[in-house]
């Protein structure tokens, strides 16, 4: 019986971060309600607020999911950031809501407080895991590990830049993009072995 409620209440709020997911997509930040969640999710406002004590912990539980969506494999070494820049070519192509609710939350976070702390979060482990791939590479290469942490600093930027690129801009060719940063990053590496 124990195990039943369980399985209901992952369930309830399972639907309940698809519809925020939706409605935040849909409307943006600042237009959603609760209410509106609620009544995409098909459940009561209550609930709703049973799961998420606010909007924000609602939308932070969003955004994980956002960024568990993005994330980019665990593959290691040169294969890993290979395997990477792949997955991020695909996931340009089906997941623009996905990657427009990442960039409008990372705006929004500039402003709220808790919202910020949340992006900021994500955006350091995305950089952290940038940086363990390009450690790896770098050691695959017998070269010095210390660049990592800047080229996983310059790897997001450009991961994100590309990301808005594409979203504002339809003549924007984002695999070509991706293409490029691969091939600069993998010349960053090997400038380290000379």
């Amino acid at each position: 019986m124990l195990t039943d409620h369980s399985t209901r209440a992952t369930d309830t709020r399972s639907r309940i971060l698809q519809a925020a997911f939706t409605v935040l997509s849909r409307q943006g930040y600042e237009n959603a309600s609760i209410k509106e969640i609620a009544e995409q999710a098909g459940v009561a406002q209550g609930l709703v607020h049973y799961h998420f004590k606010s909007k924000q912990q609602l939308v932070l539980a969003v955004l994980a999911e956002v960024c568990r969506e993005m994330e980019f494999g665990e593959e290691q070494g040169a294969a890993g950031a290979q395997a990477a820049y792949e997955k991020f070519k695909s996931m340009l192509k089906g997941k623009r809501a996905t990657h427009a609710l990442y960039i409008q939350l990372i705006a929004v976070g500039l402003h709220d407080k808790e919202l910020g702390a949340g992006v900021l979060d994500f955006v350091r482990q995305d950089r952290a895991h940038i940086e363990d791939i390009a450690r790896q590479v770098l050691a695959e290469r017998e070269a010095d590990p210390k660049p990592a942490r800047a080229i996983a600093s310059v790897v997001e930027a450009a991961v994100l830049g590309i990301m808005v690129q594409n979203l504002i801009d339809p003549d924007f060719n984002a695999e070509e993009a991706v293409d490029a940063l691969n091939a600069m990053s993998l010349s960053a590496v090997f400038a380290e072995e000379r």
